[in-house]
């Protein structure tokens, strides 16, 4: 019999916000414990919330082997890591009088905005060994903003938003950066329909294929990329991983609920220079499949590992905008309800876009549709991407997309 134990601990403080003001304050504090066993290629799984006692855990999750729950034993072997990134970023005493007084200097310099919603601060701490003598332990943590911004008077749920996380704040770098987009957001300008880069997170645009990744799915054949693993599927410049390297994903544990680390500086591969290298899996759907385990697996405290994803990382190919999309560019900083056909056509209103030109933005365009296909966006119509632009820490792609009214 093989066995993995797991502990993680996470501490949240969130702040509400409206009308620029701090109304309230929630911390929170959950840990949770989890044992699974494996024995005759049968999992059994216990887990529980509070302080766990190991020994009990252990005798739940024997007892569950009776289930009969088939899951093959693949045991990371022996490995002794720790990283630790759980440095104070604002103590919690401290964290509504930083918070408000950036506030006020971010509605001092958009008095012409309402800002509400929420702002955290959240810290974890993981740890995993199994029977193989694998030992992993993480601790770290993150502050985020995600205000909306509501134009005074425009009668509009919200027109912009204000969203970032990082280990470290710096307030000036986002006042600075939004104050840029506020100042635009006033000035109206307009575009003829056609093709144009646009540049946005590219998660908001692989969000509607990410399913296409899914190891289940591509081995049944309904996934778009079916059969084309170890293949050149998109543009050579594009290479993007699940991001579990906590220096570019805050608070993001190195390893996954199986114990998996990645060798790619915590960065496990889905394309690699075009090509396609790995897909969602868990260990069980691999070993079902015969697929490649990349090591992003999830599972609940109580439940048995799943195919996971925290986050993405897009490798940069350009140090700036401006080297990015020379000229004229479309930045989209809201685009809610777009989605893709089964053959892979996207389209996406934009709610709030801007005109940029040699990486600055000149004005605020009015409604606009994009659209394109997925293996064109990400193949020959993939321009690139850039990090630490226009905000330490984020990530915006160039695609050049149809644009419509």
């Amino acid at each position: 019999m093989e066995k993995e134990f797991i502990k993680n601990t996470e501490k949240n403080v969130t702040l509400n916000v409206t009308g620029g003001k701090i109304d309230s304050f929630r911390q929170t504090e959950k840990t949770t414990g989890t044992v699974r066993v494996y024995e005759n290629g049968c999992i059994g799984v216990a887990g529980c919330i509070g302080e766990p006692n190991e020994e009990e855990l252990t005798k739940r999750a024997i007892e569950a082997l009776e289930f009969g729950i088939p899951y093959p034993e693949r045991l990371e072997g022996a490995l002794e890591m720790e990283e630790r990134h759980d440095n104070e970023i604002i103590p919690i005493p401290e964290f509504i009088p930083t918070m408000q007084a950036f506030l006020d200097r971010l509605c001092a310099e958009c008095p012409n905005f309402a800002f509400s919603n929420k702002i955290g601060l959240q810290y974890s701490s993981t740890e995993y060994r199994n029977s193989k003598g694998r030992r992993l332990s993480h601790s770290g943590g993150a502050v985020y903003t995600g205000l909306i911004a509501q134009n005074r008077g425009s009668g509009n749920i919200f027109d912009s938003f204000l969203g970032w996380q990082g280990s470290e704040f710096d307030a000036d770098m986002l006042i600075t950066q939004f104050k840029k987009e506020y100042d635009a957001f006033f000035k109206p300008v307009d575009i003829e329909p056609g093709r144009y880069p646009v540049v946005l997170d590219p998660t908001t645009v692989l969000a509607r294929y990410i399913n296409h990744f899914v190891g289940e799915l591509y081995a049944s054949g309904a996934s778009l990329l079916s059969g084309k693993l170890g293949e050149m599927v998109f543009s050579p410049k594009l290479s993007f991983m699940a991001d579990m390297n906590p220096k570019t994903a805050p608070g993001t544990c190195f390893f996954d609920a199986e114990g998996c680390v990645s060798a790619n500086y915590y960065r496990p591969i889905f394309v690699e220079n075009g090509v396609l290298k790995g897909l969602l899996t868990s260990k069980k759907s691999a070993d079902t499949f015969a697929l490649p385990n990349i090591g992003s697996a999830q599972a609940a405290y109580d439940g048995v590992p799943d195919a996971g994803l925290t986050g993405l990382y897009f490798e940069p190919t350009a140090k700036s905008l401006k080297e990015l999309v020379p000229g004229k560019a479309i930045y989209v900083v809201v685009a809610e309800g777009g989605d893709a056909t089964p053959d892979g056509h996207y389209a996406s209103p934009a709610q709030l876009a801007y005109l940029m030109e040699d990486g600055e933005l000149v004005g605020r365009l009015g409604e606009i549709n994009f659209s394109g296909d997925f293996f064109e966006l990400f193949g020959k119509d993939y321009i690139g991407t850039v990090r630490d632009e226009p905000m330490k820490g984020g990530s915006l792609s160039a695609i050049m997309m149809d644009i419509g009214k």
